[in-house]
């Protein structure tokens, strides 16, 4: 089989498990991840397991404004991240993607298995 050839079947496969729409569908959920403090949200939510952290909750946790918290968690929410929950006076989050928490869970286990093989140097 020549190069080319290969090449082909490889586009055909993606193009059979992915379509344009799917796309676009993952580069928005993958730039939701790409700010570092979007990616702190999302580890304290999959760290709080099942608890709903609140608005205040971050902006403590975090050390960053009421308003910059609330703006990062809306892209999160518009990627579909994130849900959440009005409570009385507060706006409560919890992770809500089944893939988000695969991609955490393999971010945490990949980091840990850093962190032991730096500590066996």
């Amino acid at each position: 089989m020549e190069y080319g050839d290969q090449l082909g079947d490889i586009l055909k496969t993606l193009n059979n498990l992915f379509s344009e729409d799917d796309f676009d569908i993952l580069s928005s959920f993958f730039k939701a991840f790409a700010h570092p403090l979007r990616l702190k949200i999302l580890l304290i939510l999959y760290l709080a397991k099942d608890k709903k952290i609140c608005v205040s909750n971050l902006v403590d946790l975090l050390g960053v404004s009421q308003p910059n918290v609330s703006q990062h968690l809306f892209i999160l929410r518009s990627a579909g991240l994130v849900e959440c929950e009005r409570e009385k006076n507060f706006v409560c989050y919890t992770l809500r993607s089944h893939f988000a928490e695969k991609i955490i869970e393999l971010l945490l286990r990949e980091r840990k298995c850093n962190i032991e093989t730096d500590k066996g140097d």
